[in-house]
């Protein structure tokens, strides 16, 4: 069963991670660790759509888009919005992209995306 997408888009997403359990999470790559965390304020002028859509672009799309191997698109910025959570939390435990995907994300890549949820996703 597929989770569903974020119902109430104007809820903030949470400020916690547990960088204990960032090491060892099953998306990171053997010696590497992740230590991804999530951004506890937004920059002004904030990260916008922008700055984030050539990386969703060059990095989900060839899984996440329609008729694709992934479970739910992630092609345009209302697919991203309605999967925010699942995005984020995929992010923080290194389980998106997978290691074996051929996409890896870069860190500032990672923040990017995360500083741009804790933003509350503008355009």
């Amino acid at each position: 069963m597929l989770p569903s997408p974020t119902q109430d888009s104007d809820a903030a997403p949470s400020d916690a991670a547990d960088p204990s359990d960032a090491a060892n999470t099953p998306g990171a790559e053997a010696g590497t660790s992740c230590s991804v965390m999530a951004p506890t304020l937004c920059p002004d002028p904030p990260v916008r759509y922008a700055d984030v859509e050539p990386i969703f672009q060059s990095r989900c799309v060839s899984c996440h888009a329609d008729n694709v191997d992934g479970p739910w698109p992630l092609t345009t910025y209302q697919d991203i919005a309605d999967w925010q959570d699942l995005v984020r939390a995929d992010l923080l435990d290194c389980s998106m992209p997978p290691a074996d995907a051929g996409v890896p994300m870069t860190h500032d890549e990672q923040l990017a995306i995360l500083t741009w949820i804790r933003c509350a996703l503008p355009q």
